[in-house]
């Protein structure tokens, strides 16, 4: 939704968003882009309006995501633990929040090897409070802010 406000501010921004994850169940329910209401609490009103449709039925209490932006959003199944992932080389910002923590430091740093060959010069890496990048140096990742590594 921010993303998608930059774009119409600024004819020459462009985005598009890659989710991915290991499980094809929480795949299928991220394409549907429908979510709790109170799940939606945190939107600001003004992008709710734009971006959220209420359901049908009220008594269900859930809202969808606007299939305009919906259409923004792909979503495809990844595995870290793969040699190679099959996306772009030339990413500008990587979300990794809360996954590094379940592989041993081997692993850690061949996941995070492998994502850091993904970003464009320049790009950023995003990881969550828990993990610990030290590993970051030795993939030639800089330290920019405590979970925030730039290639």
């Amino acid at each position: 939704m921010v993303l998608q406000d930059m774009a119409d501010a600024g004819p020459r921004f462009t985005f598009s968003i890659l989710g991915t994850d290991i499980c094809t169940d929480v795949l299928a329910t991220a394409r549907c882009g429908v979510y709790t209401k109170e799940m939606s609490a945190a939107v600001p009103a003004d992008m709710a309006k734009r971006y959220i449709m209420p359901a049908r039925n009220p008594a269900r209490r859930e809202v969808r995501i606007a299939p305009e932006q919906r259409r923004l959003v792909r979503f495809e199944h990844l595995n870290l633990m793969d040699p190679w992932y099959p996306v772009d080389q030339d990413i500008d910002v990587i979300f990794c929040r809360n996954v590094l923590i379940y592989f041993d430091k081997p692993t850690q740093n061949a996941v995070l090897e492998k994502l850091s060959g993904h970003l464009r010069p320049g790009g950023y890496l995003f990881v969550g409070h828990s993990e610990s990048m030290a590993a970051g140096a030795r993939v030639g990742l800089k330290q920019v802010h405590s979970t925030v590594f730039q290639a």
